[in-house]
């Protein structure tokens, strides 16, 4: 590429580049590729060496990725590859290009108002000896029979009695509860899992202006059996990959992904492999910019569309036959807010054209071959695991606040912890209750089944960075979990050692 050439295209865009990062960019093999960079993301009218080295390096750090060679093991025959592939995103529960929030009052009442009458229909329907009021109803009552009422917890404090005062409200009216501190302690420990802004039943008594609570009721998952298929294939979950982080576990990243191509010498292995037909991916799959403090001093490169460029070039390696679902997490290049709309294709471009790789949003609902996934990243996992003590040790165990969402039907039920877009139908309720819940966000790996969902929280694939141990983190990286579809059985590959 000559000088002249070089200028006239930049002088199209009105920029400048100073004589040294000219007389250096004309030295580079890549010249041209550099210079259609600088055109795509300028960083100011003038154009100096500082930036064309970085640039520079940006392209290198996508080329080692796109080098990494990951070939099929010649003797691997998947049975995975002869299944047809069972695919669907259940759109409407997808906030993508669905969006028309503009933050206003109006917008906060109306979704606080969907919260409540979704979750307030699911109590309607749990078995009761009571008569079911509003609050207003209740007041009127005449005698002191035991009711039921559905309310969206305002405030619960405890008084200097030790009395436990709970205010709800319904669309009605607001109602101020009493939990006396001589009520039996099976019913105090259950008020202590109380959260504000989840919307719960309340058995009890009016007395006077008090609500004499006796017992309370969750929306809850219902029990039943763990679903099971006639097909005999596995999925394979990861998150939290942080592509772009000096802490990305590339060597065992790679690792996975001739495992993926049969290229194992563990026979159980490589049976296991070739039966993966989807590979769920629950966001943060690069490292982003500007998250937390100290953070640029910790990445390869400060473009999160080089970031992404390099994620791109891993995940084109997966083979084709596998399904792969992948949404985004609070360091992606969407939104903080939940609920996020997928990926846009400013980045997802480059594998937009691979007709195996799915881009969700966040929370998204999904069905293979009749199972029912719902996957979200996890930001509410710290907010919820602080507001209840039985949580204490949930950042060991994340399955436990798996649990409580289900409970809850709710996956982010305490409000002003986590950003949320008050869009006007409540797209983080768990309307429907999946067969399988995936998330990631605290980088520790955990599984639990409750009343017939399996929960799996991935982990991640970035070894422990200074901030991950501040927030709380402990990771277990490299660890895949992979679910087999028949038997209902998972299994744990560990690639970090």
């Amino acid at each position: 590429m000559e000088a002249e050439q070089v200028l006239s295209r930049l002088r199209e865009r009105k920029l400048v580049i100073v004589p040294d990062a000219l007389s250096f960019l004309l030295e580079q093999p890549t010249a041209e590729q550099i210079v259609e960079k600088i055109l795509a993301k300028p960083a100011g009218v003038f154009v100096t060496r500082a930036r064309v080295e970085e640039i520079l390096e940006d392209m290198t750090q996508t080329e080692k990725a796109a080098d990494i060679v990951v070939r099929a093991a010649s003797s691997f025959d998947p049975p995975a590859k002869s299944i047809e592939s069972r695919f669907r995103e259940r759109e409407e529960y997808d906030v993508t290009n669905k969006s028309r929030c503009t933050g206003s009052v109006d917008d906060f009442v109306e979704h606080f108002r969907d919260r409540f009458n979704s979750i307030r229909k699911l109590l309607k329907n749990r078995q009761t000896e009571n008569a079911i009021m509003t609050i207003a109803g209740a007041r009127s009552a005449v005698d002191r029979r035991k009711i039921r009422i559905i309310g969206m917890v305002k405030e619960k404090r405890v008084t200097k009695n030790g009395h436990t005062l709970i205010e709800i409200e319904d669309e009605s009216s607001v109602q101020a509860c009493l939990v006396s501190r001589e009520a039996p302690q099976a019913l105090k420990d259950v008020v202590a899992q109380i959260l504000n802004d989840e919307v719960l039943a309340f058995d009890g008594v009016m007395s006077r202006d008090l609500f004499i609570i006796e017992g309370v009721t969750w929306p809850e998952a219902p029990f039943r059996e763990k679903p099971l298929l006639d097909v005999d294939f596995n999925i394979a979950f990861i998150s939290d990959t942080h592509v772009g982080s000096k802490f990305f576990l590339q060597k065992q990243f790679s690792r996975l992904l001739n495992f993926f191509n049969g290229d194992v010498d563990d026979e159980a292995q490589r049976e296991a492999a070739g039966k993966i037909k989807y590979l769920f991916v629950a966001g943060d799959l690069i490292d982003g910019i500007g998250i937390y403090p100290s953070q640029e001093s910790e990445l390869v490169t400060k473009d999160v569309f080089t970031q992404f460029e390099i994620f791109a070039e891993f995940i084109k390696k997966v083979p084709d036959y596998i399904e792969v679902i992948i949404g985004p997490g609070n360091h992606d290049p969407v939104r903080i807010a939940q609920p996020r709309p997928r990926l846009s294709s400013e980045f997802t471009r480059d594998l937009d054209k691979y007709s195996n790789i799915h881009f969700v949003g966040d929370p998204s609902v999904f069905e293979v071959h009749g199972l029912k996934a719902l996957m979200f990243h996890g930001d509410s996992f710290y907010s919820v695991a602080a507001a209840i003590p039985t949580l204490a040790n949930a950042h060991a165990q994340p399955e436990s606040v798996g649990i409580e969402l289900l409970k809850r039907r709710h996956l982010s039920p305490v409000y002003g912890e986590n950003p949320i877009v008050p869009e006007r139908r409540d797209y983080l309720f768990i309307n429907e209750v999946p067969d399988i819940l995936h998330y990631g966000h605290v980088h520790h790996n955990g599984y639990a089944n409750y009343r017939g969902t399996t929960i799996i929280n991935a982990g991640t694939w970035q070894d422990t960075t200074d901030y991950a141990l501040k927030q709380g983190h402990l990771p277990t990286p490299c660890q895949l979990p992979i679910y087999n579809v028949r038997s209902g059985n998972l299994s744990v590959i560990n690639f970090k050692e």
